[in-house]
């Protein structure tokens, strides 16, 4: 491995790092080849998010299985523990000659479309064991979907939640987004299924020199076994075509598949929208994460602004799939990260810090919550696991614990850009203070900080008025009054805060 990353030409993914290099005596003999053969070393990247759907965990089986159908394929030679030898597939990725949003030309369209088809000639019996859950009808598609979709809440959200949850739950994902996709998934037709790529972009379609073939698939390991519709779906969303030409991919897949596998185009036209809506509702996990990895990796500003462009986009394409109702705009996205990496990063952003906010000069400081324990809430804010936020129309929660501070704390902003239902005449921070200072009997937080942080945003700090073991959600003066008996003091306060 060592000498492939030496002297190999890189050719990285996001899940494996690839070396192009002759072979060594020693390597050839382990590869089955004459020394100076051209081979692709491919290593597994261990530091990779867990962000992709896997149905098999070995590439090698897979491609031994398909080499009789599509022999222009990679031939695994040799495979050690964490890395494999690959036969070299002489060629140009079509991502150096076209790339992601340009026109495609149409006799490439037509070869992929055969490509997709001729997939569906590889017998199921050759394949490697599918997973014990996997649907037991073979023509399934509902049941199919569904288990995609319950995989990617298994194999992605999961794995991932401890880290990122925080992040998505302040960007209004709740925990359960994919289970409930899969509970709406619809009856579809039922469609035959069959060998699928699944991860079918420009960077993994080889144009090859010699033209026999036109086009060779590498990249075999999220390869499945399902409805050729979900192999259409992920190919239109990550060759990112231009609009205009999706009609004209669509019907070169249809007709290529009308020669080989007619069934499979049952049902096109109305069940090929669902697969489209999982692949961008899954889709929202990767591109999330991978925004936010790359921020820490390089806490910059413009490694922000890239950030906030991607998972604005992810959000915006997810929203309609997994219901999300509102997404929150560019500014909002920004703050949110930059809350997230500073939680990382010793309390910096790209280009300012958590305890660079400023004091609200209408309310004096509360003699129980200094200037320091409001750093350390900001600062623990971007770090709260997913538990803790709690996203309303309305307002971010965040429940935090403040070292120091015998009780946790909500750091508590409003949601910009939306529309009240109701009108409010008191300021509740106001109102807060003031029923402290009366010493009245009415169960409500303890208002203990108002300020603004990052880019000017307003944050009001509260006690949590709540379980001390079970957390769920932070208790609004309204909330609070209605668990105690009503008093005239708790109907009234209930009625100003509403």
């Amino acid at each position: 491995m060592s000498l492939a990353e030496q002297l190999g030409q890189a050719t990285s993914g996001h899940h494996n790092k690839n070396f192009v290099l002759p072979l060594t005596e020693p390597a050839a003999r382990l590869a089955g080849r004459d020394a100076g053969t051209t081979v692709t070393v491919r290593i597994r990247r261990e530091e990779a998010l867990p962000v992709v759907i896997r149905t098999w965990a070995d590439e090698a089986e897979i491609l031994d299985a398909i080499q009789g159908v599509l022999p222009h394929v990679p031939q695994c030679l040799y495979k050690g523990d964490s890395f494999a030898i690959h036969s070299y597939v002489e060629g140009v990725p079509l991502s150096k000659v076209c790339s992601n949003g340009k026109p495609v030309d149409t006799m490439i369209i037509r070869a992929l479309a055969g490509l997709l088809a001729q997939m569906t000639q590889v017998r199921s019996g050759v394949l490697p064991d599918l997973p014990s859950d996997w649907p037991g009808n073979h023509t399934d598609s509902q049941a199919f979907l569904r288990a995609l979709a319950l995989m990617a809440d298994r194999q992605i959200r999961q794995p991932n939640w401890a880290a990122f949850g925080g992040l998505f739950a302040a960007l209004g994902i709740p925990e359960d987004a994919m289970l409930r996709f899969a509970e709406r998934v619809p009856v579809l037709s039922r469609r035959p299924f069959s060998l699928l790529h699944a991860d079918l972009h420009r960077d993994n379609l080889i144009m090859s020199y010699a033209g026999d073939p036109p086009l060779i698939c590498v990249d075999w390991e999220l390869a499945t076994y399902g409805d050729p519709l979900h192999d259409l779906a992920t190919h239109l969303v990550r060759m990112q075509y231009p609009s205009y030409q999706w009609d004209e991919v669509i019907d070169a897949w249809a007709a290529a598949m009308r020669r080989v596998r007619p069934a499979a185009v049952k049902g096109l036209t109305r069940d090929l929208q669902y697969y489209l809506d999982f692949e961008r509702a899954q889709s929202v996990y990767p591109d999330v994460m991978r925004a936010a990895q790359s921020l820490q990796n390089s806490p910059d500003q413009k490694t922000l602004d890239e950030a906030k462009v991607k998972v604005a986009w992810a959000l915006t394409a997810a929203a309609g799939p997994l219901r999300l109702g509102s997404v929150p705009d560019a500014r909002e996205i920004e703050r949110i990260l930059f809350r997230w990496l500073a939680a990382r990063n010793d309390g910096r952003g790209p280009i300012a810090e958590i305890g660079k906010w400023s004091w609200d000069p209408r309310f004096p400081k509360h003699p129980d919550f200094p200037h320091t324990a409001v750093d350390e809430a900001l600062r623990a804010e971007g770090a709260a696991p997913a538990s803790r936020v709690l996203k309303g129309t309305g307002h971010l929660n965040t429940i935090v614990h403040v070292p120091g501070i015998h009780f946790p704390v909500v750091v508590r902003r409003k949601v910009p850009n939306v529309d009240r239902r109701e009108r409010g005449f008191l300021s509740e921070h106001a109102v807060l203070r003031t029923i402290e200072e009366s010493k009245a009997m009415v169960a409500a937080p303890r208002f203990l900080a108002l300020g603004t942080s990052y880019q000017g945003e307003p944050f009001a700090i509260h006690t949590y008025e709540g379980s001390p073991t079970r957390i769920n959600r932070p208790a609004t003066p309204f909330r609070a009054c209605c668990r105690t008996k009503p008093t005239r003091s708790s109907i009234n306060c209930a009625h100003l805060l509403r």
